[in-house]
């Protein structure tokens, strides 16, 4: 991320990143303090901790979620609050049991207690077995695209594993990336979920609150601190990318960063600024979430979402 011949603007130590948006180069300390403070600044400004006794940490083994488990460990423990990490296993074969050894050896190594819930387990089918059904209009087995199965069935998982072990708040590992990605996906949808995209918070109050204390921060910056920091993190690109929307999305917007940059906090702000009034419009003539007749998990219907993708399953 930085010239070979470059020195930290703030002392005369080696670069090791440059950081375009601000025109600074920072060596490793500084680099590695930059990320630090970003990430406490923001759970002291959202209050992400404030009342917190236990915080359910989603483990997904790769960097995202190893510098989260960490900085949370590092900001949260000094205060008596405990974690735990939740991992979700979709059951996608030569994708997610790669990375799995990492999870384990970094929450071993923190002595964070580590729960692994499956879909299999959960939904008597893996991902991969629900890929393998016939398409809409082909059987009308399987009427969605991998990514919708997998979010859905992934938040329903984390939402009742984190009340299952008594926690009361779920820490996503979501960086600036996934937020600006995440907002053009709503806004060249027009989809009525951007407040599931909050700092501090849930689709209603009957979900576990989620924070995100990443969000600032750039996933090449995650990366390179996951690096510095020794955290081993073995990519691996979901098989079933190609059938998402999102890596469209994130080309077009890494293309734009790179001729403007600042572009991703640019898109970031301005879901922040407008937020509150959208949270006002969302809520104006909304009911309380009632419980789903299946599961008992909240939901706006009368099945929620999850159960609604498995029933079409049978």
């Amino acid at each position: 991320m930085a010239g070979k011949d470059t020195v930290c603007s703030l002392c005369k130590n080696k670069a090791v990143a440059y950081l375009p948006y601000a025109e600074q180069r920072l060596c490793n300390d500084h680099f590695a303090h930059s990320v630090e403070r970003r990430a406490k600044r923001t759970v002291r400004e959202y209050k992400m901790l404030d009342g917190a006794k236990h915080i359910a940490v989603a483990m997904s083994g790769g960097k995202d979620s190893q510098v989260l488990l960490y900085l949370l460990h590092e900001i949260a423990s000094p205060m008596g609050i405990r974690l735990t990490a939740i991992l979700v296993d979709e059951g996608i074969k030569g994708y997610r049991e790669k990375v799995i050894p990492e999870a384990k050896s970094l929450c071993k190594e923190l002595k964070v207690p580590l729960k692994i819930v499956t879909f299999k387990r959960s939904f008597k089918r893996s991902l991969d077995d629900i890929m393998k059904l016939k398409r809409k209009g082909e059987g009308n087995l399987r009427q969605e695209a991998s990514c919708t199965y997998c979010g859905v069935l992934r938040r329903w998982l984390l939402n009742k594993a984190t009340k299952e072990i008594g926690a009361d708040r779920l820490a996503l590992g979501h960086n600036l990336d996934d937020m600006a990605q995440s907002y053009m996906m709503n806004m060249l949808r027009n989809e009525q979920s951007l407040m599931r995209l909050n700092p501090v918070g849930g689709d209603a109050e009957a979900f576990v609150m989620r924070i995100r204390p990443l969000f600032r921060i750039p996933e090449k910056e995650i990366a390179l601190y996951a690096v510095l920091k020794g955290f081993k993190s073995t990519f691996v690109e979901c098989p079933y990318v190609v059938e998402g929307f999102r890596p469209y999305v994130r080309g077009f917007i890494n293309d734009l960063e790179s001729k403007y940059p600042g572009t991703k906090f640019k898109l970031l702000n301005s879901y922040l600024s407008t937020k509150d009034a959208i949270s006002v419009a969302a809520s104006k003539g909304k009911r309380a979430p009632n419980s789903c007749g299946k599961c008992g998990e909240p939901t706006s219907g009368k099945i929620c979402k999850c159960c609604e993708l498995i029933e079409t399953l049978k």
